[in-house]
């Protein structure tokens, strides 16, 4: 229950193993392994989203259809706050026959520190 409520109760978007560390502070017994199988039936079970981003997959709770914005720099996931209409053709995807269990949008990108960061380093460089 420990791992459902981190995963579920977080807008962080968390690795395994980032689960791992919130839940073992708690339960220093539970193991890495644990985490991996309850976030394998949690995805199976529909329950929660696995997003690949930077060779590590992350997890989102937040079933409603939403944009999730990641950098490519740090692999940072966030959620956009804005509400936004997705123009899914829903009438179009049930006449196909095809039943979808969730949806979400990516924006691909750098997030503002990695911005900052860049520029601060070509300021260091010495070109304009």
């Amino acid at each position: 229950m420990a791992i459902v409520q981190a995963v579920l109760g977080s807008t962080d978007h968390p690795s395994a193993e980032d689960i791992y560390q919130q839940v073992s502070a708690a339960f220093p017994m539970i193991s890495l392994a644990t985490v991996y199988k309850t976030l394998k039936v949690l995805r199976d079970l529909g329950e929660v989203i696995e997003l690949p981003v930077g060779g590590q997959n992350h997890y989102d709770g937040n079933l409603q259809p939403h944009i999730h914005l990641i950098c490519e720099k740090c692999h940072t996931v966030r959620d956009w706050s804005e509400e936004v209409t997705f123009p899914v053709p829903e009438e179009a995807v049930a006449a196909s026959g095809f039943r979808p269990s969730y949806y979400h949008m990516e924006v691909h990108g750098l997030c503002s520190y990695c911005q900052a960061e860049g520029e601060d380093r070509a300021d260091d460089s010495g070109e304009p």
